[in-house]
């Protein structure tokens, strides 16, 4: 019988410094790990806060275009290893946020609404109006 696969969490700066190539160190030590959890060595578990905080820092601080950054992190999240909880709705928030969703606050909203209320949303961003599949609502919603 085989030893089962160790989890350790993973910290946004991991992430980060994998998408970005921007220190050769920590690149190639992210490397390694990323390596690891595809090859099934490990696995590791991301808290939806970190990847908030991934997404934050590569668009706003580095600047980094969202659909770089969404298909980025759909690679990572994609292995097996990579343990996110509620890892489908996440995986399509950030579909949502490489096409039509500008934060990704709002695109883990529209994720809930498509994936858990039929598509009902309150909130008062017109633009998410557009998101297909969402009705957006400003009023109470009537059951009568």
């Amino acid at each position: 019988m085989s030893e089962p696969v160790p989890v350790a969490a993973i910290d946004a700066n991991v992430i980060i410094r994998y998408i970005l190539r921007n220190d050769e160190r920590l690149y190639a030590l992210a490397e390694a790990i990323l390596v690891a959890v595809d090859a099934g060595k490990v696995r590791v578990l991301c808290d939806p806060v970190i990847l908030s905080e991934v997404v934050f820092v590569l668009t706003k601080t580095y600047e980094m275009p969202r659909e770089e950054v969404a298909g980025g992190l759909i690679d990572i999240l994609s292995s097996p290893g990579f343990l996110v909880p509620n890892k489908a709705h996440y995986l399509r928030a950030l579909a949502l946020l490489g096409t039509t969703v500008a934060h990704f606050g709002d695109a883990c909203a529209c994720a809930a609404a498509l994936d858990e209320t039929e598509g009902r949303l309150y909130s008062f961003d017109r633009k998410l109006s557009r998101v297909e599949g969402v009705t957006r609502l400003e009023r109470v919603w009537r059951t009568d």
